[in-house]
């Protein structure tokens, strides 16, 4: 089982090279961490956008074996993009310059994108020193406010993820703010709903519980003094995240807070999707990289 960023990075070194296409390459951040997952020997970047800015990044940055497909429209640099994933030159996107909306919606046309039928989420593996494992933080990144359905993609999604990092049952839990099932908070409702799904056997090979607060999921201590009985307490795989907001702001919260080191991906189309925000580093781009390797 993968435990850290630096386990990933070596499983994804151990693998073939991946063919990756990045959307408006033309960026400092962008094309260093491309040129370390190239030294690293993990990918072959095929570099969208205008070819006149990237070359120079890509000298600058001693970019060795590379390809520029030139295009200056946003749209354009999103299907040109998007083209290469469907004609299988490519085994996995990312974002570099161009804004999230655009991609997608080249991503998710009906005739010439790359759907699956499946829905789409982020997933961010986040590691934190004071938690023993990774965490798989669902979904903070796409679907705005999931319901019942939506939760069962999402936690479909990933556990693709979590079994490519060699978790065979992975533990989800569905967070709220308190245990208690109340109609006015839908997380909790569904929450309830999943577990008894998983306890069927209706979530795969998924073991689901919740609601829970994530004082009890992060302290065995707190869920002794709460009085539950809980087998995610300091062991959770996956965090369920209510809504978009509560999933962005966890994750923003640990990286500026907590040090976290995290990586971001997107899936449910027919190739993962390495989406990042702007003010991502160098270092979390081939973080997010090595994920698109060892997942695709």
């Amino acid at each position: 089982m993968l435990k850290n960023f630096a386990e990933i990075l070596e499983r994804a070194k151990t693998s073939h090279r991946r063919n990756l296409a990045v959307a408006d390459a033309a960026g400092d951040a962008v094309i260093e961490a491309l040129a370390e997952a190239e030294n690293m020997g993990i990918i072959k970047p095929y570099l969208v956008g205008d070819a006149e800015k990237i070359e120079p990044l890509a000298k600058k940055y001693n970019l060795a074996e590379y390809e520029i497909i030139n295009a200056i429209e946003p749209e354009e640099i999103a299907q040109k993009t998007v083209s290469l994933g469907r004609e299988g030159k490519c085994d996995m996107l990312m974002k570099g310059k161009l804004s999230t909306p655009i991609l997608l919606k080249a991503v998710l046309d009906r005739e010439n994108g790359l759907r699956t039928g499946n829905l789409l989420s982020h997933i961010a593996i986040m590691e934190v020193e004071k938690y023993p494992k990774l965490m798989i933080i669902t979904d903070g990144g796409m679907v705005i406010q999931p319901d019942l359905e939506q939760r069962i993609q999402i936690i479909s999604n990933a556990e693709i993820v979590a079994k490519k990092f060699g978790i065979e049952k992975p533990k989800a839990v569905g967070l709220a703010a308190i245990e208690k099932v109340t109609p006015d908070m839908p997380e909790t409702v569904d929450a309830e709903k999943l577990t008894k799904m998983s306890q069927n056997g209706e979530l795969g090979d998924v073991i689901f519980e919740g609601p829970l607060a994530m004082d009890v999921v992060l302290s065995k201590d707190a869920a002794k003094i709460k009085k539950i009985e809980t087998q995610m307490a300091e062991d959770a795989d996956i965090f369920l995240v209510p809504n978009i907001a509560c999933g962005n702001i966890f994750a923003k919260a640990l990286i500026y807070l907590a040090d976290a080191k995290i990586g971001g991906i997107v899936m449910g189309a027919k190739l993962p999707i390495v989406l990042l925000s702007r003010s991502d580093t160098a270092q979390t781009k081939l973080n997010s990289i090595a994920i698109g390797c060892v997942v695709s």
